[in-house]
C-alpha cells in the first residue's frame, strides 16, 4: 500500500496566497501617505545581535525603503 502525504493531494478549499499580491496595495498605500507629508520619514535601525537572519531582514527592509 502506497502512503499519500498532504502534498500529494491539497484539499479543494486549498488557496495559493502570494505575498507580492497583498504587499502590492500596501506598498501603494505607503507611497500615497508619503506624498502628503512635508518631509520623508527618517527610519533608523538597530541590530540587537550578531544574528545573519537578523541583518538579512535589516538589508530587505532598507533595500524596500530605498525603492521609489
Amino acid at each position: 500500500m502506497a502512503s499519500t502525504t498532504p502534498s500529494d493531494h491539497p484539499p479543494a478549499s486549498c488557496k495559493v496566497v502570494l505575498a507580492i499580491n497583498i504587499a502590492k496595495n500596501l506598498v501603494q498605500e505607503v507611497k500615497e501617505g508619503l506624498e502628503k507629508l512635508p518631509t520623508p520619514p527618517h527610519l533608523v535601525g538597530f541590530l540587537a545581535n550578531t544574528d545573519p537572519a537578523a541583518r538579512m531582514y535589516a538589508e530587505w527592509t532598507e533595500k524596500t525603503c530605498k525603492e521609489k
